[in-house]
């Protein structure tokens, strides 16, 4: 073997690393893109009503978004598996406490690990607004979801105003929830 197919072959290799971490990186982003912003596939719900669904809610028994006709809610995917979701937990609760009952919120776990993770996270970061659960993540595809975390805003007229793709820390939420959702009705 020559010292220039040595090379050749060794930046062939680098080339090829190159372009995983890459790739890698690019569906990073894409998948749990923590920057966040509209999301492309949810703005078609827009003025719409929310998929029809029901749930089961972390407490038990089963629901609906139609148990809270009249309000606004704050519809957030998530799960233990997700850093970004995890990230904007602490924030979300903050908010909710802020606001109390004007607004709903209702976490919904999606495909999560298990329940034990899921309860495990939502212990260490003290949540306590409604949870409920999405394990085939059939709830988070009829919103059009792609990646995680995903935040959807339900006025109270029942209509989708917003949805935000990303981590939504504590500001930004409470500035979506003003203008989507309390000054908009």
């Amino acid at each position: 073997m020559t010292t220039e197919t040595s090379l050749t072959r060794s930046r062939r290799a680098q080339l090829v690393l190159a372009l995983a971490v890459i790739l890698a990186l690019a569906v990073g982003l894409f998948v749990f893109g923590s920057e966040g912003g509209e999301q492309a596939g949810a703005v078609e719900l827009k003025g719409e009503p929310p998929p029809s669904f029901t749930f089961e809610y972390f407490e038990g028994g089963t629901g609906s978004l139609a148990d809270f006709a009249g309000r606004p809610v704050v519809l957030n995917f998530w799960a233990s598996w997700c850093p970004a979701c995890v990230a904007e937990m602490p924030d979300f609760q903050a908010v909710h406490e802020q606001l109390g009952d004007e607004v709903v919120f209702l976490g919904m776990d999606m495909q999560d690990i298990s329940r034990e993770a899921a309860l495990s996270l939502v212990e260490s970061t003290g949540v306590d607004y409604i949870l409920a659960d999405d394990p085939t993540g059939e709830i988070f595809q009829a919103f059009g979801g792609f990646s995680m975390p995903t935040t959807v805003f339900i006025n109270s007229s029942g209509e989708i105003v917003g949805t935000h793709n990303g981590t939504v820390f504590a500001d930004d939420l409470t500035a979506r929830i003003n203008e989507l959702l309390l000054l908009n009705g």
